[in-house]
């Protein structure tokens, strides 16, 4: 049997047994949970996961996931635009960043970040308070994709080329 890669987005007010009305649903549905990337942010539950099914149970999987509705979940679903070349070379970096919090500051990063070519996999921020300093401290953990021939030193000065207050720290 033909499988299929399904992409569902999910949101609901945060509540306990979202995920095991979704994994069930899926599993009851023929659908195999394969990864995920799920959250708790200001009282709301969000996630994007993608779900392997046989292609001839994929559209009965999407309508018992766009029933959840009836009980508070809203989920989306699409097939992949494209699917990554397997074994396609890139170098992927690890990093922190930190900078003054202030509006636009992520449109700043990821104009930056877009303008070289670099691609970011994963991004998590959060915003503290600075000890001490009495103002908000922006910090993003990334994992971005480089493009070929794109050096860390590179990477590096195009993110605290956005101002002199963002520091970069490259994790291994």
């Amino acid at each position: 049997m033909k499988k299929e890669n399904l992409v569902i987005t999910i949101f609901a007010e945060d509540r306990a047994g979202i995920v095991q009305e979704l994994s069930e649903t899926i599993l009851s549905h023929g659908g195999n949970w394969q990864e995920s990337s799920l959250s708790r942010l200001s009282g709301q539950f969000a996630g994007i996961a993608n779900i392997v099914v046989d292609q001839d149970r994929s559209k009965e999987l999407q309508a018992a996931l766009g029933s959840l509705s009836e009980s508070g979940i809203s989920v989306t679903s699409q097939m992949p635009f494209q699917a990554a070349i397997e074994g396609e070379p890139r170098q992927t970096v690890e990093l922190m960043v930190e900078a003054n919090d202030r509006p636009g500051i992520v449109e700043e990063f990821a104009s930056a970040l877009a303008d070289a070519n670099v691609n970011v996999d994963q991004m998590e921020t959060v915003c503290e308070s600075a000890s001490m300093a009495g103002y908000q401290l922006f910090i993003a953990h990334l994992m971005v994709a480089l493009p070929d021939g794109f050096t860390i030193p590179q990477l590096e000065g195009v993110l605290e080329d956005i101002s002199a207050d963002v520091m970069v720290s490259i994790l291994d």
